[in-house]
């Protein structure tokens, strides 16, 4: 909804307008949830950091700056949130296996080649769990590019790290995740 009716909603809301707000929440909600809870894995953190994000977009709209665009400003306040939740979940839980990549290793169907692979909702699933394996920064910076399709240089606006530093976490990600999927596979 990047428009001149957001920007309207955002010049209203930065004046107190509260029913404005909640057309903005409304119309970006969604977008917010998804992200959070691909960063999370979890319901409830994922509500919990859309609650968080939209206090601390109405708390911090009159520092916005018009120049950029609200999605990107949006996604970079939900990145931070959940990043920082993410840093804390590692942690508190020290990466505890939960057994579910044994499971996992019987139910995975056998596939010719990558494409199919690739497609298969199964490998789709896997991704996500191993994903949780990643430490915080390689997994923000994974989400936002393979799984919300990002280019390097939002993804640079969103997290505030270098290219090169997105680029270098995105590697080792893939690679991990690319090394799980073989572990599975043999």
């Amino acid at each position: 909804m990047e428009s001149s009716q957001t920007g309207k909603l955002i010049s209203q809301s930065k004046h107190g307008d509260t029913h404005a707000f909640r057309k903005l929440v409304e119309a970006y909600q969604s977008y917010v949830f998804t992200l959070s809870f691909r960063l999370l894995w979890n319901e409830d953190d994922a509500r919990d950091a859309v609650q968080e994000t939209f206090i601390r977009v109405w708390n911090h709209l009159s520092g916005f700056n018009s120049e950029m665009r609200f999605s990107t400003w949006l996604y970079k306040i939900t990145t931070n949130i959940c990043y920082d939740r993410l840093k804390t979940m590692k942690r508190r839980n020290n990466l505890i296996s939960t057994g579910l990549e044994d499971n996992l290793l019987w139910n995975l169907p056998s596939l010719e080649n990558i494409e199919n692979r690739v497609i298969n909702e199964e490998l789709g699933r896997l991704i996500q769990f191993f994903t949780q394996e990643l430490t915080p920064k390689q997994k923000l910076v994974f989400t936002l590019r393979d799984l919300e399709g990002f280019e390097v240089d939002e993804i640079v606006s969103i997290t505030g790290l270098s290219a090169a530093k997105i680029k270098s976490n995105l590697y080792c990600a893939r690679q991990f995740i690319r090394k799980k999927l073989e572990y599975i596979n043999k």
